[in-house]
């Protein structure tokens, strides 16, 4: 697949043009990434970079998305927000084929459960509480004076959300998805009435992120921000509790409820009273999501046919609708 994606001869003079590491020899490793986009190791005499590229078969859009990615990670670089440094985009075609970028590496683990040694039971709570400082820090990201002033569209988020994805889900030309219009019907009925735009990550979770190599808790790096955009920070949020109650089932782990108050505090923010509609939008999201991923991997040759994720699509679905039974 490396050799599919990133064909050295040609990323070569790329990297000698930029100045880095010129004319030494280049290894590429694939990297454990996201479904959406692929992601290599590029080791250069005595450097290391992450290259970030559009999977084989891309999402629609997949090189402007590049570009998107690569300006929130350029308008982070010198903020609190923990996140790999840029290095260069690339938006030259004959390079790799695509719109790629080049970002440093940022060491750490990552903090999904069992947590690697030294961490002990002990550490847990300093671990989740990690997570959520470094999602605050995010949302209190002063995106309009960094660069971003005219990114995203943050009036009328609610409202486009579920034409949005369901057309989306439509592109992809493959199954039906059980109970959909109770799910639309619902969240078209049950806007927010205002709420506070913020840089949100869209895919917050323990699997995108990394921490120190050892205790207490600390987020070395927020990855994958494919989805990023300005919008509600709530969504962000009951997303993470959402995924991270289904991973931290195991005794030691903070509640939802611990979490979200632990949030509260470091934003000084009022919580509506009922989170339903983040609860279903934030899982109907992800199936859409996840089911874009499965159906393009039916036509991937670099990809397994990614069954666990179209399975995971149903599950987040089921979620969702029971989330709306139980309201």
């Amino acid at each position: 697949m490396s050799e599919e994606l990133v064909k050295v001869e040609r990323l070569s003079p790329w990297l000698d043009g930029l100045g880095l590491e010129v004319g030494q020899p280049i290894t590429v490793a694939p990297l454990m990434s996201g479904r959406s986009n692929a992601m290599f190791t590029i080791h250069r005499g005595g450097s290391r970079w992450v290259l970030r590229r559009p999977a084989l078969v891309a999402i629609e859009r997949a090189d402007e998305g590049m570009r998107r990615e690569f300006r929130i990670l350029d308008a982070l670089n010198g903020s609190n927000v923990p996140h790999p440094e840029t290095v260069a985009l690339c938006d030259d075609r004959k390079v790799l084929g695509c719109t790629f970028f080049l970002m440093q590496q940022v060491e750490g683990v990552n903090p999904a459960p069992p947590l690697p040694e030294p961490f002990t039971a002990e550490d847990q709570p300093s671990v989740a509480f990690a997570m959520v400082e470094a999602l605050a820090a995010l949302h209190d990201f002063d995106w309009k004076s960094n660069g971003l002033a005219d990114f995203g569209k943050p009036e009328g988020f609610h409202e486009r959300q579920v034409q949005r994805w369901t057309s989306q889900l439509a592109s992809y030309g493959g199954r039906e998805l059980p109970r959909l219009e109770n799910v639309t019907t619902f969240l078209s009925a049950n806007i927010p009435d205002t709420y506070q735009p913020s840089l949100m990550h869209g895919d917050f979770h323990m699997f995108n992120a990394l921490i120190a190599a050892e205790p207490p808790g600390r987020v070395t790096a927020i990855l994958d921000w494919e989805t990023a955009t300005i919008g509600d920070p709530l969504l962000d949020l009951i997303g993470f509790c959402e995924i991270w109650g289904k991973a931290t089932a195991a005794p030691g782990w903070p509640r939802r409820q611990e979490l979200i108050a632990h949030y509260q505090s470091r934003r000084s923010i009022e919580m509506p009273s009922n989170l339903a509609y983040y609860e279903v939008l934030y899982n109907f999201r992800m199936a859409v999501l996840l089911e874009g991923i499965y159906q393009r991997s039916l036509h991937d040759s670099t990809r397994p046919n990614l069954e666990d994720v179209g399975a995971g699509a149903m599950g987040f679905l089921t979620r969702a609708l029971e989330v709306l039974d139980n309201h």
